[in-house]
């Protein structure tokens, strides 16, 4: 649960890489939050890491050092596997959160897996930022957090998922949202039909099951329940719900299948950063 008070922020300086940081920026005076910049120099780039080391390491020194100076900041740059190592620099730091950009997500597990943000996300169980939009990001000045949106399965973790969001919302002082996807047509099993009246008895009940969500956290939200795959109904309502930030977890009793058809379409989709917890 919040506050946030120490950010792992791994660099590999591409532009995502500098938009994030715009990111990490705003999060950490918000929070007043300890920045862990983290550079790992890895196997496959044309030269012996050894040779690459100092060189990175000088690059690492001058990174964003005018926009972070009023920030207490650490700077490490290492040789080996960049997930590997952001893993176990993470269980090693213990930070409240990580953020990291997102570089390409394929839709097969064998590429999901692949990448470097895929296998910190499945990895670790602290909170972790990621956005698909990140070289995109607006001038620092331009950051908000007016809404937040928390996407829920309504399984076990789901209170635990509304409750760090609706903390986050409230630090901020910002309008909280949450979105469910119920069983659509397309998501029945081959042959089976579902006419529109069980379509609708099945977005009652996620209504009044997400109402008592709502009541066991204190929570008063905008919902949106519609019937389809959760990614393509969770960006819908980040978009309606114009979310400047979206909250979800990413760790449950599905294991690895769940976490590849719901949390990773939901990052690739989303229009606005996305935190995991």
């Amino acid at each position: 649960m919040l506050p946030i008070k120490k950010i792992l922020f791994p660099v590999d300086f591409s532009d995502s890489c500098v938009g994030a940081a715009r990111y990490a920026e705003a999060l950490a005076g918000r929070f007043e939050a300890e920045i862990l910049l983290l550079h790992v120099v890895g196997m496959g780039e044309h030269s012996l890491p050894e040779d690459l080391l100092p060189g990175r390491k000088a690059k690492l020194e001058k990174f964003l050092t005018g926009e972070l100076k009023y920030f207490t900041v650490q700077r490490t740059c290492v040789i080996g596997d960049p997930a590997s190592t952001i893993v176990e620099t993470a269980r090693a730091w213990q930070p409240d959160l990580v953020m990291i950009p997102t570089h390409g997500l394929g839709f097969f597990r064998r590429h999901l897996l692949g990448s470097v943000t895929a296998k910190v996300l499945h990895d670790l169980d602290c909170p972790v930022w990621t956005s698909v939009h990140s070289e995109q990001a607006p001038p620092l000045e331009r950051i908000s957090c007016h809404k937040v949106l928390c996407a829920v399965d309504l399984g076990e973790r789901s209170r635990s998922v509304v409750e760090w969001a609706k903390s986050l919302a409230a630090e901020y002082d910002a309008e909280l949202g949450i979105a469910y996807a119920t069983l659509g047509v397309e998501a029945a099993a081959a042959g089976t039909y579902i006419d529109e009246e069980f379509t609708r008895s099945l977005a009652a009940e996620a209504r009044a099951r997400v109402g008592e969500l709502q009541a066991e956290t204190g929570t008063d939200a905008i919902v949106y329940v519609n019937a389809g795959d959760p990614a393509n109904v969770v960006s819908c309502a980040a978009k309606d719900f114009n979310a400047d930030l979206l909250v979800i977890g990413r760790h449950t009793s599905t294991g690895v299948a769940g976490l590849l058809h719901s949390a990773f379409g939901i990052l690739r989709s989303s229009p606005c950063p996305v935190i995991s917890i």
